[in-house]
Parts: C-alpha cells; structure tokens; sequence
C-alpha cells in the first residue's frame, strides 16, 4: 500500500486514490448484499456514510492524518450534495481558479505544496546554529539562507525571528502561495520572496539552502547543489534525499510524521553522477 512510499506523491491525488478504492470497496459489498438478499436496497445515504467511513479509514494507508481524514468524511457529503442542490454554476469557477493558483505550478516543478511543519521550524533554527558555528561568516558579511519552494512562508517567519542578523530569501511560483507569503512578510527587513522557479536560482551567493520538495527532483537538486554551492554552504532536505548519493548528517524531528532533515556540506568530495 502507499503507507511504504508516504510522501511519494502530493495530498490531492492520495485524497482522489482513497475515495476511489473506498467507492470499490462499498460497490463490492453492494454487489456481495445483492447476491445474497436480493431486493434489499439501502438509503442512499447508507451509501453516502459507508463511502464517507470507508475513504477515512484507507486514507490511513495512504499516508493522510489529521484534518485530511476530516476532508475524506465530509467530501462524499459535498459531492452528492451538488447533486441536489442548485449551486451557482460560478462556484465551479471558483474552485478551479483556487486550485490553479495553488497547484499551477506541479505539473513542471513536479513538488507539490508541502508545508514545513511548526516543530521542524524549531528543528530546522538549532541545526542553523549549529552549523553557522562549525564555519563562521566572513567578517561583515550576514549569513544567507534560501527556502525553494517557501509556500505561504510561515517558516521564514520564524527564521527571521529567530536570527534576525541574518537575511532570509524565499523563492515561490505557485501564484496563492507566492502572493500570501509576500503579504505575509512585507515588513520584515531581512525578508525577500521572490517569484522565480527553485531552478532558477543562483545558489552560490548562499551558505545554506533548504528544500522540501519530492523525491522527483532531489538526483536534479542535488546536482545543481554539487555544481553551484560555494565551498562550506549546506544543502538541507527536508524528508526527500536521491537513493545512493551520501549525506553528511541527519537530525530526527520529533513530529507526528517522523520528519527527517538531511543535509551535507558543500566539499571537494560532494560529487553528483
């Protein structure tokens, strides 16, 4: 089951596969009822509750927890509500236009919108420390630190925060994402979200950079970061990492999903094939 591969893909297409294999589940037991009692006809909305149920339960397997199994049980209940109900056809719209300023961007980037959780921001502050105090900055020179992929950018908030001494940036170009993380951080000084695909980014002017993409792009990450990191930068990774490639460390975060930070410095002997 997927529960072996829990962050492979993002939460939309997990949602998808488990009211699929819900509504396969509740038509066999149909099916199975019907062969046995014949006649026997359910209230639709026995069926409604059972799918509702069932989708919460294999959600489980599919690697969801918390407010995702809310959205399995209330998700049948919606759909089959939009049936009876005279819903304005601009709601529609709606919907879609908020899902493509979320997610417009997966189809290239192939890294959907994860968000850092509370806990790994703590995590994520005392490996920086850590790490500037291995190498310290240049005199008069601020550290800098780079998020690919900051979503609404409430990490570096906390970042921010906790070293204002140094400058943080943030690159995004999911539309939603991009626009409530600069609202979010306009008046912070050392604070810059820019607009641009994590591709696009010239990681030499940073000492650390940190990514929680997909397990997609990490051998393509991992390549630019050999090629353009600057000697004594740090690459972090949060849960993904390319199978064979060596890392210099690894800190377990004590969160609900078991987050793993992976990270290795920038040496002669960080080399990609």
């Amino acid at each position: 089951m997927y529960a072996l591969f829990p962050h492979a893909f993002g939460p939309l297409p997990r949602v998808l596969a488990a009211q699929l294999v819900a509504f396969i589940f509740i038509l066999a037991i149909g099916l199975g009822v019907d062969a046995l009692w014949p006649g026997l006809r359910p209230p639709l909305w026995g069926f409604i509750v059972a799918q509702s149920l069932s989708a919460a339960v294999f959600s489980r397997s599919f690697g969801l927890k918390g407010w995702w199994l809310v959205a399995q049980l209330v998700l049948p209940v919606l759909a089959w509500g939009s049936l009876f109900v005279n819903m304005p056809s601009w709601l529609y719209l709606v919907a879609f236009l908020l899902l493509f300023l979320v997610y417009s961007n997966v189809s290239t980037e192939r890294v959907p919108l994860y968000l850092t959780n509370r806990t790994t921001w703590v995590a994520l502050s005392h490996l920086l420390s850590e790490e500037a105090e291995v190498e310290g900055a240049p005199h008069g020179q601020k550290r800098r630190f780079v998020d690919l992929g900051c979503g609404v950018g409430g990490m570096l908030a906390y970042l921010s925060r906790a070293h204002p001494d140094w400058d943080f940036v943030g690159v995004e170009n999911a539309p939603g994402p991009y626009v409530l993380s600069r609202i979010r951080l306009w008046s912070r000084p050392n604070v810059k979200i820019e607009y641009k695909s994590l591709w696009d980014v010239d990681l030499s002017t940073f000492d650390f950079v940190y990514a929680f993409l997909s397990p997609a792009p990490m051998t393509r990450l991992l390549n630019q970061a050999a090629r353009d990191l600057k000697p004594g930068a740090i690459l972090i990774s949060n849960s993904f990492w390319a199978p064979d490639i060596p890392y210099d460390g690894q800190v377990q975060v004590n969160d609900g999903r078991e987050t793993c930070l992976f990270f290795t410095r920038k040496a002669q002997n960080f080399e990609v094939q």
